[in-house]
């Protein structure tokens, strides 16, 4: 019988005993993959008397951190494919209300609205009563248990529409975020933010939920402040009778201007689409075709979540009476699939699926592994999904199998029309493989662009090299990151900026742990930005 994994904060002297003997042998060489740990672990234990198996992060506390090598630490790190893209993710959610008056949103106990309190972020967030500086603090030290090297790191801010909350309240939490991540605590905003451009763990992104029609120019000027690089918006649909009928609040015209400012601004926008939602499987294909056909929208990342039914909400009503069904898992998984031939390479498909547990789901799709299902069909149509997560280098390591060839390595350019302004996608892929290394989002922006730094200018909405995460200034063999691929790329960025859009100057929305890479390249600040002049 399977031995059920030991989860206790505290840990006993039996624990500590088997925990100590199972890091000497791993010293010593005695174990040399997870096959031959998890005997090891198991026969300690049942030397201590333990009754269930001693974990890995317990197993690390008694590995000194100068003998914690590369090897060592892959072979205890419980969850290997969480860095692979290169940085950590830690969610931290607000307690904030949201405006809108959705009947599909649940409404759980002591959670925000559109969620249940059963997801692991808002789980977080409860037992640490929605503090920031607790949420990030236990989140940190939680990565660093189970393996992970906290360096680089990408926050999210969940819950509620974020900026419709009071403003004090949104700068007091960002500020309790960079403390957190910091160590100590900094007399305002700005000073944690100058702060963690030097820290230990620096903040490389920092991402905002909000609603289409909480992103316009004011509501993006003030998150600029706060340091945000990426925006999620809750787009659903592409129909204005669904938003009418749902009681959305906003139309598709919200969400034209909304992509346009934000990208405008050197954003990088999400969409959250809702396949299902008052709508039939071709009506959702002919979505998602338009979502990239038409240059009104074209976000940069999607995440995909089928249409649920959930307990409390006036969308639970209507099942109830048989006036609405959801798609079941084999529908979404069919519509997703079939969509996914629309999406462009330079689109990351975050998520498909919410992370809701299934018993609180009254109808939809109920299986957790959604997007395998997906991943399944298309491979069985002889396709695979061409978005920028599927084909990144480390993901390709680890779930394919290849070896990379830096010989086939290529630098490669789509250019594309997005929101009045012209996009240039660069990246760096290895052809033999159709691995991703790296790329970058370089924008001229539409006549439209309202931040007077931008003026003549054209900007870097990302940048980003893929691979296993790395300490900042740290560089090993087999490794893509600080390997100078992002230097190339933003070197062709400025070429193109320059000599064919006549650009004066370059403008990066950096996130503020990652200022200090731009400043090594001539690059100041400039407003929410940093900027290198051209000509």
């Amino acid at each position: 019988m399977e031995k059920r994994i030991l989860k206790s904060k505290k840990m006993s002297e039996s624990i500590k005993r088997a925990a100590e003997e199972t890091a000497r042998l791993v010293l010593e060489g005695k174990i040399r993959n997870k096959a031959e740990l998890w005997g090891a672990k198991v026969r300690a234990s049942e030397r201590h008397g333990i009754a269930g198996v001693v974990r890995n992060s317990a197993v690390l506390e008694w590995i000194p951190e100068k003998r914690r090598t590369e090897n060592v630490v892959e072979l205890l790190r419980i969850r290997p494919m969480r860095t692979v893209s290169g940085v950590n993710v830690i969610a931290v959610m607000t307690k904030g209300e949201c405006p809108g008056k959705c009947i599909y949103c649940p409404r759980g106990e002591n959670a925000p609205k559109s969620y249940t309190g059963r997801e692991p972020a808002a789980m977080r967030a409860i037992q640490n009563d929605y503090d920031p500086f607790r949420q990030v603090s236990s989140r940190v030290r939680q990565l660093e248990e189970i393996g992970h090297r906290v360096s680089k790191c990408e926050l999210i801010i969940m819950g509620g529409t974020f900026n419709s909350m009071p403003r004090k309240y949104q700068k007091q939490f960002v500020k309790r975020c960079f403390d957190a991540m910091n160590g100590f605590v900094s007399k305002n905003l700005e000073d944690a933010q100058l702060a963690n451009e030097r820290a230990e763990r620096r903040v490389v992104g920092l991402t905002i939920e909000t609603r289409p029609d909480w992103a316009g120019e004011r509501e993006v000027d003030e998150l600029l402040r706060f340091g945000t690089t990426r925006i999620e918006l809750g787009v659903q649909t592409l129909d204005d009778r669904i938003y009418k009928k749902v009681k959305r609040g906003h139309g598709v015209r919200e969400v034209v201007r909304a992509t346009q400012v934000c990208k405008d601004s050197l954003l990088k926008v999400l969409y959250h689409m809702m396949p299902g939602l008052f709508a039939g499987k071709e009506e959702d294909i002919e979505s998602f075709r338009k979502l990239f056909e038409d240059e009104n929208f074209r976000p940069d990342m999607l995440k995909i979540y089928p249409c649920l039914v959930m307990e409390g909400t006036k969308l639970y009503d209507l099942w109830k009476k048989g006036e609405f069904k959801p798609y079941s898992t084999e529908e979404a998984a069919d519509v997703i699939a079939d969509a996914m031939r629309f999406v462009p390479r330079y689109v990351r498909v975050m998520r498909v699926q919410r992370d809701i547990p299934s018993y609180l789901i009254a109808d939809g799709v109920k299986k957790s592994n959604l997007r395998q299902i997906v991943d399944h069909k298309l491979s069985e149509q002889g396709r695979s999904c061409q978005c920028i997560r599927c084909r990144e280098v480390g993901y390709r390591i680890s779930k394919d199998g290849v070896k990379p060839d830096m010989g086939s390595v290529k630098l490669n350019r789509l250019d594309y029309d997005a929101s009045g302004g012209r996009e240039i996608f660069l990246s760096f892929d290895e052809m033999k493989h159709d691995a991703l290394i790296g790329f970058l989002r370089l924008r001229i922006p539409s006549e439209k662009a309202h931040r007077k730094e931008l003026e003549g200018a054209g900007g870097i909405r990302e940048l980003h090299v893929y691979g296993k995460m790395l300490p900042v200034g740290e560089k090993r063999i087999r490794e893509f990151q600080h390997m100078n691929f992002g230097r190339k790329l933003l070197e062709e960025a400025e070429r193109i900026a320059e000599g064919e859009f006549d650009c004066r100057k370059l403008a990066v929305i950096s996130g503020v742990g990652a200022r200090e890479y731009y400043f090594g390249l001539g690059y100041k600040r400039d407003g929410p930005y940093v900027s290198k002049e051209l000509q």
